[in-house]
């Protein structure tokens, strides 16, 4: 085990946009994530915020701040979707549909705290699901996201299942 995750932190808790109470509430995510046996680290999103993050074989989870609660984004995804089509035109139709069906869908299955897309990355579905806990239950970070994201697979499934029928 490397000290990967504290040198993350020391790089969050130097960031002087952050306060006191952010740090320690952000360190205290971090922690309860790492109790729960996730390797989580500090890094910054995609809007530029500080969020703890851990990737896990169920897929990945992003604890950021907002005012008064923390944010929990799930992902997942499932990569390959049409590899097993041996003809390339084929493939390239059924990808090309999904991008135009997963909207769709997830605009008339999914709860709102749910999104679904087309990943061209991994050419598959990419789902996810947000969360917010109150800062009260920060210790409870690292078992929440133990809980939940088995859910996630079960996302990838149903919105799947929308694109094989």
């Amino acid at each position: 085990m490397t000290d990967e995750p504290n040198l993350q932190l020391d790089r969050y808790l130097a960031d002087d946009r952050l306060t006191a109470e952010q740090k320690a509430r952000l360190a205290r995510a971090r922690q309860s994530l790492a109790d729960a046996g996730f390797y989580a680290y500090g890094m910054l999103d995609d809007r530029q915020r500080w969020v703890v993050a851990i990737d896990d074989e169920l897929g990945q989870a992003d604890v950021g701040l907002e005012d008064d609660a923390y944010v929990i984004e799930l992902r997942g995804v499932s990569p390959g979707l049409f590899s097993e089509e041996e003809s390339e035109w084929r493939r390239r139709a059924l990808e090309r549909l999904a991008r135009r069906v997963i909207p769709n869908v997830a605009r008339g299955m999914l709860e709102p705290n749910q999104t679904a897309t087309w990943s061209e990355n991994d050419e598959g579905v990419t789902v996810g699901v947000a969360y917010r806990l109150p800062l009260s239950r920060g210790d409870e970070i690292g078992d929440f996201v133990r809980r939940a994201l088995p859910e996630i697979d079960d996302l990838v499934t149903e919105v799947e299942s929308q694109l094989r029928s």
